[in-house]
């Protein structure tokens, strides 16, 4: 595939899936941050008036997690005029007891993917690089009240063309969004181009020009959990790095540590990261599979599509050759366990929205990759 055209999406803070997803990751932070090394499952849905939250632990929980979830849902912008009823279930599970999460092995079989590439500073594709700084500049318009009529519930996608698998051209954004009290359609598809849209793409490898379609559906109201429900992990796709390259199907939020199905997914990550910071591609994908009951890959793969300057058998075997990638080595190296404690008590809940990778503003580990890549150039 060398052309064509790619669209990918990204939503607000307060869309129900993101909610979801936040929620979920704050339970896990709230553990970690209190230094359980204990095993931890939380998901998450939400509908009208209604949150259910579900959690399974090694450890009994160390806040109040329907207060929890309420200041979450708070901080996204449904204040207590809004806020839902929470329902809970709490279970202590010995499965996930720190001794059993400390065998450091693959409790599930998954093959997980990362990818980079040239076409953006974070190193991400085009098209979900966009739709996540639109998604972002809506939230921050909204918060600061220069769109004070744009609901927390709001979608930005994007329509980018590719010729020779390079983006040449952004076709169209569309807009999505719960309002109360929107000026006329005209009024505010000037103010979102004004205040969201243009900023949000400055400086970036295409801007919106004369021939890229602006499309606007806004909702009947507000939108948000009372019109639509949520649920966590139901957007994959904008977790990662859009429909791009292939993806495998576990969610990333609400899951600790261990989970080789969340921290394989960083893994790959900053291995095709650095692949492409030292120069031997212009893009890169690498696929790790996992086993049961394993603690290291059964295979380690990368696929440059052509672009790169050593074989991908090449690069793959060097990869496997320089990355520990066994399941406690991935989270003990990048200091998983602890960084929500040394960050304030939040790390994971702040990459449930606008995506986990290429996030250089929140230095997660995996994007650091300058000593990786020294090894491999």
């Amino acid at each position: 595939m060398r052309n064509f055209v790619m669209t990918s999406e990204s939503v607000t803070e307060g869309h129900p899936d993101k909610l979801c997803d936040q929620i979920s990751d704050a339970v896990v932070d709230a553990y970690l941050a209190a230094g359980l090394r204990a095993g931890v499952i939380a998901e998450c849905a939400i509908a009208t008036g209604v949150t259910f939250l579900s959690v399974r632990a090694g450890a009994e929980a160390p806040v109040d997690l329907a207060a929890l979830t309420r200041r979450v849902m708070a901080e996204a912008g449904y204040g207590e005029a809004r806020a839902p009823t929470v329902m809970l279930d709490l279970v202590t599970s010995p499965d996930l007891a720190p001794e059993m999460v400390a065998r450091r092995r693959a409790r599930h079989m998954v093959s997980a993917f990362g990818y980079a590439c040239a076409d953006s500073p974070t190193a991400m594709p085009f098209p979900i690089d966009a739709a996540h700084r639109i998604a972002a500049a809506l939230d921050a318009a909204r918060r600061e009240g220069r769109l004070p009529w744009l609901s927390p519930d709001a979608q930005a996608q994007v329509a980018v063309a590719f010729r020779d698998r390079r983006p040449v051209a952004l076709g169209a954004i569309a807009l999505s969004f719960g309002h109360d009290g929107m000026p006329g359609e005209d009024a505010a598809r000037a103010d979102l181009l004004t205040e969201a849209v243009r900023p949000a793409l400055a400086g970036a490898a295409l801007e919106p020009d004369e021939r890229t379609r602006i499309v606007l559906f806004p909702a009947h109201g507000p939108a948000g959990p009372q019109v639509h429900s949520g649920l966590t992990g139901r957007k994959s796709a904008d977790d990662a790095y859009g429909a791009f390259i292939r993806r495998s199907g576990p969610a990333l939020s609400g899951k600790d540590p261990s989970r080789i199905d969340r921290i394989a997914a960083y893994a790959a990550r900053q291995a095709a990261r650095a692949v492409v910071a030292a120069g031997l591609a212009r893009e890169c994908e690498a696929q790790l599979s996992y086993i049961v009951g394993d603690e290291a890959p059964a295979t380690v793969e990368v696929d440059t599509y052509g672009s790169g300057r050593e074989s991908d058998e090449t690069l793959s075997r060097r990869l496997g050759e320089l990355c520990d990638f066994r399941v406690g080595a991935i989270a003990e190296r990048m200091g998983l366990w602890d960084l929500p404690g040394a960050r304030g008590g939040h790390f994971y809940r702040d990459l449930a929205r606008y995506g986990h990778m290429g996030r250089d503003a929140l230095s997660p580990p995996w994007e650091e990759v300058a000593a990786l890549a020294a090894r491999l150039g």
